[in-house]
């Protein structure tokens, strides 16, 4: 993450959701990459060049009625970038909230399905 100014605010941005989801809501990090995962959902967090955070919500995986195996639809927020600051972050954790509590259409646009496991 590459940042002139701190960003110390930010672990106070996200503190809602162990508020909420507790011991249940884990977190692991690599490289650039923070991924929060809850009953099998998941938002994965993408730190991007100018101070920007790009987020892609993974719902936990269903049995595909046609093929007989799992898959994951893939979904991001409207919009799906969101700049590194506490207004920004605020608002992609209040879309996190928003994801790991069942909101999908029309706050969350589907972009594809993955193959789940």
């Amino acid at each position: 993450m590459e940042t002139s100014e701190g960003v110390h605010w930010l672990a106070e941005s996200v503190a809602p959701l162990a508020s909420k989801f507790g011991d249940r809501l884990s977190l692991v990090r690599d490289r650039n990459c923070v991924q929060w995962s809850y009953d099998g959902h998941a938002a994965i967090v993408e730190f991007q060049p100018g101070n920007e955070l790009r987020a892609t919500f993974v719902a936990a995986a269903v049995v595909d009625a046609i093929s007989s195996r799992p898959v994951c639809a893939v979904y991001r927020a409207r919009p799906h970038r969101y700049r590194l600051t506490p207004e920004s972050s605020s608002r992609m954790v209040a879309d996190m909230l928003a994801f790991f509590s069942g909101v999908r259409e029309p706050q969350f646009e589907f972009v594809r399905l993955l193959n789940g496991t």
